[in-house]
């Protein structure tokens, strides 16, 4: 490994202590005054609180790990069943979870009001997996954007912010720091997690390579499409879902078929810079 790697793989790895610290110095200082409405907002128990913020902290330092992992460390055949099932299994479980209740009209973060720790995993499980098979995905192809594993980053720890204050109704966005923190989290994760996607699709569409082509005016449809029924239809799981579903399904096509193999990129599989 480079000592220019090196330092990068440092900055990365500080910039997630960072995260990590603003995360718990606000879980253990501000989040606890937020009880509006006390015993209908998703917030657990006393006795589970600080268990959660322990925990939490802990799998947020664990993307330092996945991130030096997935970037710098000699990929073999563990790491890609671990993307694999990562994979598959956060697909699983958001698909799972939405159905807890009609998805036609309750959002993740609705259901989340009544099953806290469920809404947590949901919240942790979907931007491990995707943030892992992004890597992974930069990896098979050697791609290399800083800017887009900063972005995935930013998109993952937003989310930790989102899952402890599912929104309690549209009627508070104003009058509650609560939705703001909610809304600002769920937007950040989005755009910054399918930002490192986007980019890498359209660095492949300028390869002239017609199935990536093809690959990204899908997705990129997909996204806008989204974007049309929340401002036409309003907001719902199933709505909520398609980026996400989208995502696996792009995720699985291009790290896990051959659909998508360029043979320059079979042949090596470098680390980032």
């Amino acid at each position: 490994m480079s000592k220019n790697n090196m330092k990068i793989s440092k900055g990365y790895s500080i910039m997630w202590l960072v995260f990590t610290a603003i995360y718990a110095v606000w879980m253990c200082f501000f989040m606890k005054a937020d009880t509006y409405p006390a015993a209908d907002t998703g917030i657990l128990k006393p006795i589970y609180y600080p268990i959660w913020v322990a925990g939490s902290c802990v799998i947020m330092l664990l993307y330092i790990f996945l991130l030096n992992r997935y970037l710098y460390g000699k990929l073999g055949k563990g790491d890609k069943v671990f993307a694999l099932i990562s994979l598959i299994f956060g697909c699983v479980f958001i698909t799972w979870y939405g159905f807890f209740k009609n998805p036609f009209e309750f959002t993740a973060s609705m259901i989340g009001l009544e099953y806290p720790w469920h809404f947590k995993m949901w919240g942790i499980f979907a931007p491990i997996s995707i943030f892992v098979n992004t890597i992974y995905m930069y990896r098979k192809f050697g791609y290399s954007n800083k800017g887009g594993i900063i972005s995935g980053s930013v998109g993952c720890a937003a989310m930790f912010v989102t899952i402890n204050v599912p929104s309690a109704g549209e009627e508070l966005i104003l009058t509650s720091l609560r939705c703001m923190s909610h809304w600002t989290g769920a937007l950040v994760f989005a755009f910054c997690c399918a930002a490192p996607i986007v980019m890498f699709l359209l660095h492949m569409a300028k390869t002239k390579n017609k199935k990536f082509i093809a690959l990204t005016v899908i997705f990129c449809a997909v996204l806008v499409a989204m974007l049309v029924l929340l401002a036409t239809v309003g907001k719902d799981g199933v709505i909520e879902s398609l980026p996400m579903w989208a995502t696996y399904l792009l995720l699985f096509l291009v790290n896990f078929t051959s659909l998508f193999d360029v043979k320059k990129a079979e042949k090596k599989q470098p680390a980032l810079v």
